[in-house]
């Protein structure tokens, strides 16, 4: 009888270290996978931050409104300073989606004006940009997928206790929030009234 208990105290016991040591590499490769995912949200970024340099030079020179295009690179340049300041993937989102809102007006006016049909120097950024476009939120989305499968793993009994041992915790995900999104506004309405 001993026998038989001592088998499944240790059957038991390979059961146990053998969920530990599969919870552990899953862990340890959605977390990977996240980072290696926002690794490409961010050159994707700086991709598109190089090319904005070529599509602002090639805007002005077609004639498009002064003001749209100070709107795109003011959206530059705080998206640039969001990122080297490293205020966060909220932060960072809501000013990245402000310069892809600020981008696709400057467009729209190209398109409307008609000032840039023909014209390859405006065409050739434009189109460059909106690829990049298209590729950051792809790399966002992965990204997102990835934090998301990640903190369901790190906030689930019993895998938590094994991302609590191994001080993981759950990733921010790239998007804005109403919350982040009121504060910006109270700030840009703070700063109006002085």
């Amino acid at each position: 009888m001993t026998v038989f208990w001592s088998v499944a105290v240790f059957v038991l016991v390979l059961v146990v270290v053998g969920y530990v040591v599969s919870v552990v590499r899953r862990l340890d490769r959605f977390s990977v996978q996240t980072e290696q995912s926002l690794r490409l949200v961010d050159v994707e970024l700086e991709r598109r931050h190089e090319q904005l340099g070529r599509f602002l030079t090639a805007a002005e020179a077609t004639g498009l409104s002064n003001e749209l295009l100070r709107q795109l690179g003011g959206a530059r340049s705080w998206s640039r300073a969001v990122r080297d300041r490293g205020l966060g993937l909220q932060a960072q989102a809501a000013a990245e989606n402000a310069l892809s809102a600020a981008f696709h007006a400057v467009l729209a006016e190209a398109e409307a004006r008609r000032t840039a049909v023909g014209d390859w120097a405006f065409q050739g950024p434009a189109g460059e940009l909106n690829v990049t476009e298209r590729r950051i939120a792809g790399a966002v989305r992965v990204y997102n997928d990835n934090a998301y499968r990640l903190s369901q793993a790190v906030g689930t009994f019993p895998s938590s206790l094994v991302a609590k041992s191994r001080s993981l915790t759950a990733p921010e995900p790239f998007v804005e929030t109403k919350e982040l999104l009121d504060e910006q506004r109270s700030a840009v309405e703070a700063a109006g009234a002085r």
